[in-house]
């Protein structure tokens, strides 16, 4: 349980703080800092999952033991890619909430 909720968090945080940063980036060079960060929540979200799991290569490497018989490794696998998915996606949802672009 503890390994899920890590997960979410960092996915949470790799969109979150990549997008804060971003915003400070583009306040810094004359660009409009809002503006970057709601487009910058939505290009990390697939960063976020990818840096939650460490890799995308272990996730695969899991899910080739359902051929063997094993479907223990492959569940949890599944469940962690889930989790990371809802934590970049409630990430991205913050920071689209925080900045409140009008589009």
């Amino acid at each position: 349980m503890a390994q899920v909720v890590l997960t979410f968090f960092v996915a949470y945080g790799i969109v979150v703080g990549g997008a804060i940063s971003g915003g400070l980036g583009a306040f810094l060079t004359d660009k409009p800092p809002l503006l970057s960060m709601f487009q910058l929540a939505t290009q990390l979200k697939i960063f976020g999952i990818v840096g939650a799991l460490g890799g995308t290569f272990d996730s695969f490497l899991q899910i080739e033991k359902i051929l063997m018989g094993n479907f223990s490794p492959v569940i949890k696998q599944m469940v962690m890619i889930v989790v990371a998915f809802w934590g970049a996606h409630i990430g991205t949802i913050c920071v689209h909430w925080l900045v409140q672009v009008r589009s």
